[in-house]
């Protein structure tokens, strides 16, 4: 258990090491301190609340959509959005590859 905790740690460490996360980390900090940003942020949540419960009303599906169209074009946020991506998809990478490792190892024992 003691190799496999450092294994693990050594692929966190690696991501959170990458440039992509890096890259995240500082923008991040780079938007905390954008009102701009931190607003539309909280009016896309909001409206995505009551998107839902207005089970799924198409006038504020196209008013949430303006609204991160308008985000997105804020160009830290659009870099901040893509290196997000980047490091999601390395941790989905582990998380499909210890999935489909354990369940080889499942079926092997079967």
């Amino acid at each position: 258990m003691e190799e496999f905790n450092k294994s693990l740690e050594e692929v966190i460490s690696y991501i959170q090491n990458s440039n992509e996360y890096q890259t995240c980390i500082s923008l991040k900090e780079q938007m905390n301190d954008n009102e701009e940003i931190k607003e539309l942020v909280n009016q896309i949540k909001i409206l995505q609340k009551k998107y839902i419960r207005s089970d799924y009303d198409s006038t504020l599906k196209e008013e949430l959509n303006q609204l991160e169209e308008k985000l997105n074009n804020i160009p830290v946020y659009h870099i901040y959005s893509s290196h997000l991506e980047r490091v999601n998809e390395m941790i989905d990478t582990v998380k499909e590859y210890l999935n489909q490792y354990f369940q080889e190892l499942l079926n092997k024992k079967n």
